[in-house]
């Protein structure tokens, strides 16, 4: 099993700053919303590591579940520490005010946990944006509010703390930083649809996994892909898609105890995407094929079941298409997104060719 810097090395980090003692788990997780066989929904993730997103809509950022899909904000402070690292705006300040402001510090981090818990990221980046205010240049705050500005599609200000916090660092000696900082600036840049830009940073994120010596991370290959796509190149995305899925198969760095789901998720889920690369290719029987492969491999994926209803009709096999869209609807999902083409054009992102045939299949309902 290979090891990925999400994991160990560039990128590497294991504390939080929105939530104390634990990491929030969000949109996806090691796949977010992706249990094994069912639905995917897009997800945006932050690989212990890494920020990156599995096919979320530009300019669009999903909804953050309650179950915490990946940790968005896992920074190098929690409650426990901060108070510590906090010291007096100047050598003459008392140790009165000294303990004033730590409580400022820790009431503001509360604050913004609570804001995130309850997906108010308006009001997180609010308390974020104070603690920057109360704690001049600390970079966990500049990093924390960063993170949530992408969520609360302040795109462009996450933009500026990103390329501040690059800019106070030195990529040879804090490799995992940077990758860090590169990755979610991409993520910002994406929400602005500047994919040149996203794919630079994207880039760079895997440049510097390799400078460390590590094998790339999953997730951002998988993520540089969906910037291919949105630039029309389709045979370079599906590069990635296919990538990615061969490294989330090798990767130890996804295990949970005994659990490999989250790692066999990814792999799933890139794989689905590379499929439908192929279609887009103008390769309708090997994409066939490979939905085939991967809805055995995920039978309850409601998305790769209608994928192959679209794709059985567009070659003439009504009946096939229909059983498959019937066992779609009857998956956990259910079907009822993949009537709306444009969730699946804007937010699923399936190619244009896919989004075609699933329309001219559509028409028969």
């Amino acid at each position: 099993m290979a090891t990925t810097a999400a994991h160990h090395g560039v990128g590497g980090c294991s504390s939080t700053i929105l939530h104390p003692q634990r990491q929030l788990r969000r949109r996806g997780s090691g796949v977010g919303d992706l249990k094994r066989g069912t639905q995917a929904q897009p997800s945006r993730v932050y690989a212990a590591a890494v920020i990156h997103h599995i096919h979320n809509p530009p300019g669009q950022v999903p909804r953050q579940p309650r179950s915490r899909r990946d940790a968005l904000a896992a920074l190098v402070a929690s409650v426990q520490v901060v108070g510590a690292a906090v010291k007096p705006s100047s050598a003459s300040a008392s140790a009165g005010a000294a303990a004033m402001d730590t409580e400022v510090l820790l009431r503001l981090q509360r604050e913004a946990a609570a804001a995130f818990d309850r997906q108010d990221f308006g009001a997180a980046f609010q308390a974020l944006s104070r603690l920057c205010d109360a704690d001049p240049g600390n970079p966990n705050w500049i990093e924390g509010r960063a993170q949530v500005g992408v969520d609360a599609k302040r795109f462009e200000e996450s933009i500026g703390d990103y390329t501040t916090l690059l800019a106070a660092i030195d990529p040879k000696k804090d490799g995992g930083s940077a990758a860090r900082f590169r990755a979610g600036r991409a993520l910002a840049y994406e929400g602005l649809y500047a994919w040149p830009l996203a794919l630079a940073d994207y880039d760079a994120t895997l440049a510097l996994a390799a400078d460390g010596g590590f094998l790339p991370d999953p997730y951002i290959v998988n993520a540089r892909g969906n910037v291919r796509a949105s630039m029309d190149d389709w045979a370079g995305a599906r590069e990635d898609y296919r990538e990615s899925a061969r490294l989330f198969q090798g990767s130890k760095g996804f295990r949970s105890g005994a659990s490999t789901t989250q790692r066999l998720d990814g792999a799933v889920y890139a794989a689905s995407n590379a499929a439908l690369a192929l279609a887009q290719l103008g390769d309708d029987a090997g994409a066939t094929k490979e939905v085939e492969a991967v809805m055995r491999r995920a039978p309850n994926s409601a998305d790769m079941r209608a994928a192959l209803a679209a794709l059985y009709y567009s070659t003439g096999r009504v009946a096939a298409a229909e059983e498959a869209w019937d066992q779609a609807c009857g998956r956990n999902a259910g079907c009822g997104k993949y009537k709306d083409l444009d969730y699946v054009r804007r937010i699923r992102r399936w190619p244009p060719a896919m989004v075609a045939k699933l329309d001219d299949f559509l028409k028969i309902k």
